[in-house]
């Protein structure tokens, strides 16, 4: 059941991915915002660790810091207090996006609260991996700084992104880059790890010109400005980043993102409060996939399915490049999210994605030999998976926008699955079958 929201005022909904990640949540983000019942769109946390490919016509762009409504010219653009700022990347995207046609300096608003990602946050990161793979538990962390600059926050040491207009700034820089260094003096003395010296100033030197850039951006109080849009009756969209199971509490930790990925943080990452949230949209795959480190039951134990999985679907990352695992669907994974999430509506992708005759469903993990009904502290505690055996549908859906003219075995599969989420009072609202904004078919009630 939808929450009312008054009519004076405006509401805001959330899209969150429901699993590890990369589940094609920027190409729903486009769809809602092209229903125009939006005003804007929100990042509220993350940074430039996660990577969004919009396609539209014959254009793609992979966003990282820019909100993904940045491809609807008439949106809004607002970058909340609980992302941490990549400012190369900001930079570079704003130009990426001006040669493909959209201009978005003057619609992007950017929260003074923000945090500043740094030019060595990326090797402090690079560092912390390095030493970790020497006990072979390395996170699989993208290397973009996310970490480290999130941990500076905590520490109540790091930059706001309104800091950079204070005559105080180039002093805490000086202080909080001399104690970095230190950090990378200890890393390499002690395990070894080398410090370039010269990418470290061309880093400084980049990170700097990209300074110059966001001094002209319109850095606000984006809580104020947000609540102001509300008030005025106007509707936003908040975009999560990663997926529910990398969130820093309820992931597999230490194998999750830095921040976290619930709807819940969206009060503290936009500075509004929980009453104005109507809908939760959650994005899934029809099969799952994972990249970066930590143990992930559902993959798929033979090699070479896996493997047309990763061909079959394009699954390499849109930041790194790595290629993901693929897993069979999840439910355990999926009802878990949920139940964290609230999430009412969902979306699913690529169920055009199936280069099997015969496909698995996992319904249950097993610990200590047992099936267990609460989702495990550690997933290395999980020796098996209970699984469901099924048929696959090939590629016959490719782009199919007709629900009618859906292959029967797909048609089996979703229904499958809305049976499976009978009881979480979640409905399935659209299916994606391509990557395009027009691949997709809706499903009614």
């Amino acid at each position: 059941m939808e929450k009312k929201i008054s009519k004076k005022t405006g509401f805001i909904d959330v899209l969150v991915g429901l699993q590890w990640g990369d589940e094609g949540k920027g190409k729903n983000i486009d769809q809602l915002l092209g229903s125009g019942i939006y005003s804007g769109v929100a990042r509220f946390q993350g940074g430039a660790n996660a990577g969004h490919t919009l396609k539209f016509e014959d254009k793609t762009f992979i966003g990282h810091i820019v909100p993904s409504g940045c491809l609807q010219k008439d949106v809004e653009l607002y970058v909340g207090n609980g992302v941490v700022v990549d400012v190369v990347s900001l930079v570079k995207e704003i130009a990426e996006l001006k040669n493909l046609g959209f201009e978005v300096l003057s619609r992007l608003y950017i929260s003074d609260r923000a945090k500043l990602v740094s030019y060595l946050h990326p090797y402090l990161d690079q560092a912390e991996e390095f030493y970790r793979s020497k006990g072979g538990k390395m996170i699989g962390t993208t290397a973009r700084g996310i970490g480290p600059a999130y941990g500076d926050s905590r520490a109540r040491r790091g930059f706001l992104v309104g800091d950079i207009n204070f005559p105080d700034f180039e002093q805490k820089e000086k202080d909080l880059s001399e104690l970095h260094m230190n950090f990378l003096k200890m890393y390499e003395k002690e395990y070894g790890f080398v410090i370039d010296e010269n990418k470290i100033n061309e880093a400084k030197v980049k990170w700097f010109q990209a300074l110059r850039e966001l001094k002209k951006m319109q850095i606000c109080d984006l809580s104020y400005l947000i609540q102001k849009r509300l008030s005025e009756g106007k509707n936003i969209l908040a975009e999560g980043a990663q997926g529910i199971m990398l969130d820093i509490d309820f992931g597999d930790y230490p194998n999750v993102t830095s921040s976290n990925v619930l709807p819940a943080n969206v009060c503290l990452g936009l500075g509004v409060s929980h009453s104005v949230i109507r809908n939760v949209y959650g994005v899934m795959k029809a099969y799952t996939t994972k990249v970066g480190g930590g143990d992930f039951p559902a993959r798929i134990k033979d090699t070479e399915v896996e493997n047309l999985f990763q061909v079959s679907g394009g699954e390499f990352g849109a930041t790194t490049g790595r290629p993901r695992m693929c897993g069979w669907l999840d439910i355990f994974s999926l009802r878990y999210a949920i139940g964290l999430s609230g999430v009412n509506k969902i979306f699913i992708n690529k169920a055009d994605v199936c280069p099997t005759d015969k496909i698995e469903v996992v319904t249950g993990y097993e610990v200590d030999g047992k099936i267990t009904k609460e989702f495990p502290l550690r997933l290395n505690q999980v020796t098996g998976v209970e699984t469901e055996k099924m048929l696959g549908w090939g590629n016959a859906n490719y782009g199919v926008s007709d629900v009618k003219n859906v292959s029967p075995a797909l048609v089996t599969y979703l229904e499958y699955l809305k049976n499976k989420l009978s009881d979480l009072n979640v409905e399935i609202v659209s299916v994606g079958t391509g990557p395009d904004r027009t691949h997709f078919f809706e499903l009614k009630k």
